[in-house]
């Protein structure tokens, strides 16, 4: 149990906490309640190499690439949604982007992932090449 006097202390054991501060503010706004939810099912040692938000059916979300795993979450209230993809060969990555977002579709076996809304395009970009590079694809 901890001390009443250790209080609350700032630690970031999965380096989430680095990764959301190479976000824009208004895509830390928009992703905080996911970069919640992903802060609490990221695994003991598990280090998050690149993250973003987005929307991912229909909710605010994240998008986190890791030294283990591809993770979708979103902020769907009461019930989010949260999908690890296994960084494994046979996962593709497809992007599409405009002037204000972007969007990344992930296909194995015929099954698809889309994640849309991106605001940090460049994020995106860097997300599709670590899953490319990662699955030789």
């Amino acid at each position: 149990m901890p001390s009443a006097d250790s209080g609350p202390g700032v630690t970031d054991p999965h380096g989430l906490g680095a990764a959301v501060s190479r976000l824009s503010g208004s895509s830390r706004k928009h992703g905080y309640a996911a970069f919640m939810v992903l802060a609490n099912i990221l695994e003991d040692g598990e280090q998050v190499a690149v993250v973003t938000s987005c929307r991912f059916r229909g909710a605010p979300a994240a998008l986190a690439l890791s030294d283990r795993r591809l993770l979708v979450v979103n902020a769907r209230e009461w019930e989010p949604d949260v999908l690890p993809v296994g960084l494994e060969p046979g996962l593709t990555v497809q992007g599409w982007q405009d002037e204000r977002h972007a969007a990344l579709v992930f296909t194995r076996d015929g099954h698809e992932l889309v994640v849309d809304e991106i605001g940090d395009r460049a994020m995106a970009q860097e997300i599709a090449a670590g899953v490319r590079s990662r699955v030789g694809g």
